[in-house]
C-alpha cells in the first residue's frame, strides 16, 4: 500500500510543480518515495522486469551521452525514457520512474537510460542490476567530496564487481585508468575511443589528471593526445598499452555540438547501440543532423533578442574544453563572456580548481568578462592574474547577483548579440530559471 501511495503522492508533486512553474518534479517525488519505503526502487524494477536498463556515468559528458542514446534509439522506434533533468542520485532516478509509470507502478516503455552520479554508482547498482553500463572518463571534480581520481577509480572497480556476468560494460579506452579497470573485470567489456589522426595534440597539457601507468606507476608516454590525459598511451617500462579500442570516423560528422569531448560522447553512444542493440553505426551517424543539445550543454537560449550560449563548466578539464568549444564557433574578437561560479552543495565547496583552467585563450576574443555567483570575486582575482594586456583586465566586471549582471549585460549589448556563459552546475540551474522561467525540484 505504501508503494502505491508513494507513486500517487509523487505524481501529485510533479503535477503541482509543473502547474505552478516551480520545477519539473525531478527530485522531491523520489525523495519522499524513498523516505516512505526504502525498498521502493527494488519493488519498482521487480514490477517492470521487462525494462532494459542502461547506466551512464563519468566525470563529464553524462547528460549529453544519455541524450544521444535516447535520440538515436527513438529514431529507430524504441520507447525510451531518461532522468533528463540531470537528477542523477537515487531520488532523481525514483522521481523519473514515478513520472513515467501509471498509478499501479507499471511502465509501458521498454528502455530506461539513467545518468548516474560518479560517486554513487555503487548505491544505484545495489538497487538494480543494469543490462549495460557506460563509463565516459575520469577527471578531478569536487575534490572535497570525491577525492582524487584514484579514489573514484577504486569505487568504480568495486561497483562493477557487483554486476551480473551478462552486463555489457563500455569504457573509454583512451583513458588509462578506465582501460586498466576494464582489464580487471571478468565479463564483457568494450572500449571506445578516437582515431589517432583525430587527436589534435602531440603532448600532454598542464590540466592532466592522470599520467602514470596504473600497472607499474611509471610515467606514461603518448603517441597523440585528445585532451587532458586522454589519448594513445603506452608504458615503456611494463608495456601497458591499448588494444581492441573501437574507433569511428567522427572528424567530419555533422554533430551540432562543438568540442572533441563530444566526439567521445558520440563514440560511447555508437558503440553501445552497435553492441547492445545491433544497430548500424553509419546509419546512426546520418540521423544526427537534427539532434539538439541537452540543457546547459552548448544550449542556445534567446532572451530579450540576445543569444545566450550556456556551456556547463564545473572542473578544470571541462572548463578548458568549454573554452575550446566556444572558440570554434565565435565569429569576431569583441565578445561578451559571462563566468558564473558557485560553491553550493551540488558544486563542491572547494574552488581551488579554477587555478588549473587556461583562461589565456579567451582574452584574444573578448571585449568584457562579467563574473557572477557566490565566488564571483575569487574568479575575478583568478582572471586578473592571467598574463594579458592590462586594459583588458579593467574589463573584468564582478557582480555577484545574477539578475543585476543580466541587466548590465543587456545594457552593454544590442539585439542579436551573442553572450557566451560558463556556469558551474548550480549556477547553470539558477541562470536557466531566470532565462527560461523554471527551476528543477
Amino acid at each position: 500500500m505504501v508503494f502505491y501511495l508513494s507513486i500517487i503522492l509523487g505524481k501529485l508533486i510533479v503535477f503541482l510543480s509543473q502547474i505552478f512553474k516551480i520545477g519539473t518534479g525531478s527530485t522531491w517525488p523520489g525523495h519522499l518515495a524513498l523516505l516512505f519505503d526504502k525498498n521502493f526502487l527494488k519493488k519498482f524494477f521487480k514490477k517492470n522486469y521487462h525494462l532494459k536498463k542502461i547506466i551512464v556515468t563519468g566525470t563529464n559528458g553524462k547528460t549529453t551521452t544519455v541524450a544521444l542514446i535516447k535520440y538515436l534509439l527513438e529514431k529507430k522506434g524504441y520507447q525510451v525514457f531518461t532522468n533528463e533533468e540531470g537528477a542523477n542520485l537515487l531520488n532523481g532516478i525514483a522521481s523519473c520512474l514515478i513520472k513515467n509509470a501509471n498509478f499501479f507502478g507499471k511502465i509501458k516503455k521498454k528502455v530506461a537510460i539513467f545518468e548516474v552520479d560518479e560517486f554513487n554508482i555503487s548505491l544505484i547498482i545495489n538497487e538494480f542490476l543494469p543490462e549495460m553500463v557506460v563509463i565516459l572518463n575520469l577527471f578531478r571534480d569536487q575534490l572535497d567530496r570525491y577525492g582524487e581520481v584514484n579514489t573514484i577509480a577504486l569505487r568504480w572497480f568495486y561497483a562493477l564487481k557487483q554486476l551480473s556476468p551478462k552486463t555489457l560494460v563500455f569504457l573509454n579506452g583512451d583513458d588509462p585508468n578506465l582501460y586498466y579497470l576494464g582489464k580487471n573485470i571478468s565479463f564483457p567489456v568494450f572500449y571506445f575511443g578516437l582515431k589517432k589522426e583525430e587527436m589534435p595534440k602531440k603532448s600532454l597539457s598542464f590540466d592532466v589528471d592522470f599520467n602514470y601507468c596504473p600497472v607499474c606507476y611509471a610515467l606514461l608516454f603518448y603517441k597523440k593526445v585528445s585532451y587532458s590525459h586522454l589519448g594513445s598511451f603506452f608504458c615503456q617500462k611494463c608495456g601497458f598499452s591499448q588494444k581492441g579500442v573501437f574507433t569511428f570516423p567522427l572528424k567530419d560528422v555533422c554533430l551540432p555540438l562543438a568540442g572533441i569531448y563530444n566526439r567521445y560522447n558520440l563514440a560511447a553512444a555508437l558503440l553501445l547501440l552497435i553492441k547492445g542493440f545491433n544497430l548500424d553505426a553509419k546509419e546512426m551517424i546520418k540521423l544526427l543532423k537534427d539532434f539538439s543539445p541537452a540543457f546547459g550543454r552548448q544550449e542556445r537560449i534567446i532572451y530579450q533578442n540576445r543569444c545566450f550560449y550556456l556551456l556547463l563548466s564545473k572542473n578544470p578539464t571541462g572548463f578548458n574544453q568549454s573554452i575550446d568549444a566556444s572558440l570554434s564557433f565565435i565569429k569576431n574578437k569583441k565578445n561578451i563572456f559571462w563566468i558564473i561560479l558557485n560553491n553550493k552543495i551540488p558544486d563542491g565547496r572547494d574552488i581551488s580548481w579554477i587555478w588549473d583552467v587556461d583562461f589565456k585563450k579567451i582574452f584574444v576574443v573578448v571585449k568584457k568578462i562579467f563574473v557572477s555567483g557566490d565566488r564571483a570575486f575569487d574568479m575575478a582575482v583568478r582572471l586578473k592574474y592571467e598574463e594579458t594586456p592590462f586594459p583588458l583586465k579593467k574589463n573584468i566586471i564582478p557582480i555577484a547577483d545574477l539578475k543585476q549582471t543580466l541587466k548590465k549585460i543587456l545594457k552593454e549589448t544590442k539585439e542579436n548579440d551573442e553572450i557566451f556563459v560558463f556556469p558551474n552546475y548550480s549556477a547553470m540551474l539558477e541562470l536557466r530559471r531566470i532565462l527560461v522561467g523554471r527551476k528543477f525540484l
